[in-house]
């Protein structure tokens, strides 16, 4: 009998991470440190999560990185990150520029990264991060900046049905595998300028109530727009739909900029509202002009 219990109790040991309430920052850095994989379900997140912090780090040159010859300090996380229905209240710190020290610090992560329907009081700061593996952020709730600038991902990717309170910041971003922002709610600026997309990209049934900046934006594949409503200016300036979209039932209530666009088939326009001004310039759909393309429709 007593050999039972005591296999019972270790068998529930690990359970025990995931039912506690709170859980400092720190623990999580020196799980990483150890080389153990993490995860956390239902528990506040205390302090910063400084990946700074990290002991598997190097230090290099790098003037592709930054303009000047400065020292660029680069964290390898090397275990995988795994956080449901968790509130963070301090930083998600992988991206920090030292003004004073002219030095640069930047997480990889070489493992997957998931978090799911958390909820992120402070800033996450991923600005030069590389995703080596899967990456995944479904369902969570951004209260400050979303700093994803530059960022490289390796594979597909969810960001759907997320709420981005401040600035969400994909400028440059590279998105090799099928991206999903479906369902998602942009209250403050949406930048996603110079960021490529290689596979199909979903920004289904999207708010945007702030800009929404997709100039130059580099596309590969099929952008799917449908059901969303653009309540601010909508920036498509010389972007190049390459394999088609879809704005179908979708409202811009202000001024939508397509100058110098170019669209190929299959380029879905119906039920489209356009509240606020427009500007088709230049724009073209199959080669040929915009307005005679659409009166070659009817």
């Amino acid at each position: 009998m007593k050999r039972i219990l005591i296999s019972t109790v270790f068998s529930i040991l690990p359970l025990f991470a995931f039912m506690q309430s709170t859980v400092d920052a720190d623990k999580i850095i020196a799980q990483i440190n150890k080389g153990e994989d993490v995860y956390y379900e239902n528990v506040t997140i205390t302090g910063d999560l400084d990946f700074r912090l990290v002991a598997d780090k190097e230090e290099e040159v790098d003037p592709e990185v930054y303009s000047k010859d400065n020292v660029t300090y680069k964290y390898h996380v090397n275990s995988s990150l795994k956080f449901v229905n968790c509130l963070f209240k301090g930083e998600i710190n992988g991206y920090w520029y030292d003004e004073r020290e002219d030095e640069l610090h930047i997480a990889f992560f070489h493992e997957d990264v998931h978090f799911e329907n958390c909820t992120f009081m402070d800033d996450f700061l991923v600005k030069y991060s590389k995703f080596y593996k899967k990456a995944s952020f479904p369902g969570n709730k951004f209260e400050e900046d979303a700093l994803f600038k530059y960022s490289k991902f390796s594979s597909e990717l969810d960001f759907s049905n997320s709420t981005f309170d401040e600035e969400a910041n994909f400028k440059y971003a590279k998105f090799p595998g099928h991206t999903n922002f479906s369902n998602s709610k942009f209250n403050d600026i949406a930048n996603f300028k110079y960021a490529k997309f290689k596979e199909k990209v979903q920004f289904v049934k999207c708010e945007f109530n702030d800009l929404a900046y997709f100039k130059y934006t580099k596309l590969s594949d099929f952008i799917d727009f449908t059901d969303s409503k653009f309540n601010s200016d909508a920036i498509f300036k010389y972007v190049e739909f390459t394999d088609g979209v879809s704005f179908e039932n979708v409202v811009f209530d202000d001024f939508a900029d397509f100058k110098y666009a170019q669209f190929s088939d299959p380029f879905d326009i119906n039920n489209v509202a356009f509240n606020g001004t427009t500007s088709f310039k230049y724009a073209k759909v199959e080669g040929k002009e915009f307005i005679p393309y659409l009166l070659e429709r009817e």
